[in-house]
């Protein structure tokens, strides 16, 4: 943790998230929007992007805390493969899908994904963190691939549609988005809540957890549970969009600490803040055009968690 950070994290943070959805409000390719843009069509934007990020930097702490393993994300794992071939195929297959089909079915493809991550893993007779990374990968591969065959097979009035989607969208918005994935980032977002002293246990070791009266194959399933309902609804609403739930918690544990009651809320406002600001990105570089959210984070998220693992071994030397 950066001495003094700790003291200065929420402040900043605060003032990063209204800054941030200040900027949301203002950007855009009209200027001086009248007020029925703003509230129509760039508010519920501020309000996807905030419910997006939030939800896939606590779906990606939750899953780093239970593996022990900081590579853990919902698209290592392939739980937002899952989520995406689940929600990308009604886009495909059912043209004008209502959104709350596709959230259902992103939080769906979530859940079966990691019933096959845990299949895959633990038949080998082990689970440990590496297998299950493994297993991950695996599911990631093999649905990213099945969406690709189903692309190649759609008609090609579908294809524009789906490979937009695919790099992550929040352009395509309405008032009604929002509404929709809320119930889906509130519940799974109370779930962990609720665990984030469990999370310090588990985040230990399962055999420490045990001893301590941790049920850890309860609590773990309930968690993966939360954690899928997190990044599947949000895949399902957005589309994939990586790189949250991997820096925002690696982020975040240097400057708030690594327990878990002030790191999941810490990882939340830190997801909201990034991808509000790489959504404003998205909207000033290409403008009048934009670029999509996916390919924003991907340029800015490689870059940056290299810069983190640079720092870390220049403090460990």
């Amino acid at each position: 943790m950066i001495p003094g950070g700790k003291r200065l994290v929420w402040p900043a943070l605060l003032v990063l998230l209204a800054a941030g959805i200040a900027l949301s409000l203002s950007v855009g390719p009209v200027r001086n929007a009248d007020a029925w843009i703003i509230l129509r069509l760039r508010l519920p934007r501020a309000a996807l992007a905030v419910l997006a990020g939030g939800s896939l930097a606590v779906s990606g702490c939750v899953l780093q805390a239970l593996l022990r393993n900081e590579l853990a994300t919902p698209y290592t794992l392939g739980i937002s493969a899952g989520a995406g071939l689940a929600a990308g195929s009604l886009i495909i297959f059912h043209p004008a899908v209502p959104i709350i089909l596709s959230v259902s079915a992103g939080f769906g493809g979530a859940l079966a994904a990691a019933f096959a991550v845990w299949l895959i893993s633990r038949s080998g007779g082990g689970g440990d963190a590496a297998r299950i990374l493994l297993a991950g990968a695996t599911v990631n591969l093999m649905g990213a691939s099945v969406l690709l065959l189903f692309e190649y097979f759609s008609p090609a009035s579908r294809l524009v549609e789906i490979v937009r989607w695919m790099m992550g969208d929040l352009s395509a918005v309405d008032s009604t988005v929002p509404l929709f994935i809320l119930p889906f980032a509130l519940i799974g977002a109370s779930i962990v809540a609720f665990r984030t002293g469990t999370l310090n246990q588990l985040a230990m070791g399962s055999d420490l957890a045990s001893a301590r009266g941790v049920r850890v194959g309860f609590e773990r399933n309930v968690l993966i549970l939360a954690s899928s309902l997190l990044a599947g609804a949000t895949v399902g609403a957005v589309g994939p969009v990586g790189f949250v739930g991997l820096i925002v918690p690696h982020a975040m544990r240097r400057l708030s600490g690594s327990d878990y009651r002030t790191l999941v809320p810490a990882s939340a406002v830190g997801g909201m803040v990034l991808l509000l600001f790489a959504d404003v990105v998205s909207r000033i570089v290409a403008s009048p055009a934009e670029i999509p959210i996916g390919i924003v984070m991907a340029l800015a998220g490689g870059p940056f968690f290299l810069f983190l693992l640079y720092r870390d071994r220049r403090m460990e030397e």
